[in-house]
């Protein structure tokens, strides 16, 4: 476009070659600078780090309220291992939140491959939570059913423990699988707390571990 209305200036006005084609390269010239000044004078640091924040932020809300809401449920279930790692989950994201906004914020280059598979195995023990309280509810209107004799023929009632036994394995598998991201959460956090710079942080095997973690974590959640 602004070639266009350049060529329309010297087609109307008829100058001079020379001084038009000054002007165009001062024009050209001048258009460029402003990338390049945004750049150099760290405007673009400070739009990555504001960027980094607000979605800090906005996550941290998101999976707060989700994971509050998880709490209500397994309490209703009264499933006490569920609400203990709701508990944990939720100072694991408070953990976080605080590593991001102060070891991170300002910084020149931060480890997003640190970021991006840390929320990745949150939001995935998050899910394995929700998935507990399904297979909890499943659990007990399969129990409901017992209790009110509709598993008086011999044949539907063994199926139905089968499908019970199943489920309380799934439950079971749901929480351990839990803990084992706790661990590596944990453990990230207490290595990355000890780094004497960001940069160094990149080169532990913890990080290859929590990274290798969410992308089992995301090939999990594709699969269910």
């Amino acid at each position: 476009m602004s070639v266009l209305l350049l060529g329309a200036f010297v087609w109307w006005f008829q100058g001079n070659l020379v001084l038009n084609a000054a002007y165009a390269i001062l024009a050209v010239l001048a258009t460029l600078s402003v990338p390049l000044a945004y750049r150099l004078f760290g405007f673009v640091l400070q739009d990555d780090q504001i960027w980094l924040q607000e979605r800090e932020a906005r996550e941290h809300g998101t999976l707060h309220f989700r994971l509050d809401e998880l709490q209500k449920d397994l309490r209703e279930l009264g499933l006490n291992e569920g609400v203990r790692q709701a508990d944990t989950l939720g100072e694991i994201l408070d953990d976080y939140h605080a590593v991001v906004e102060n070891r991170f914020a300002g910084k020149q280059s931060s480890p997003l491959s640190y970021l991006g598979a840390a929320r990745t195995v949150q939001k995935q023990a998050i899910q394995n939570l929700s998935d507990v309280v399904a297979v909890a509810r499943s659990m007990s209107s399969l129990e409901s059913n017992r209790r009110s004799g509709h598993w008086a023929n011999t044949q539907k009632s063994q199926e139905q423990e089968t499908m019970y036994a199943e489920q309380a394995n799934r439950l079971q598998q749901l929480l351990q699988d839990n803990n084992e991201l706790f661990d590596a959460l944990t453990k990230t956090s207490v290595e990355l707390a000890n780094m004497r710079s960001v940069s160094e942080f990149e080169r532990t095997d913890t990080l290859a571990r929590l990274v290798a973690l969410a992308q089992v974590a995301n090939q999990s959640g594709k699969n269910g």
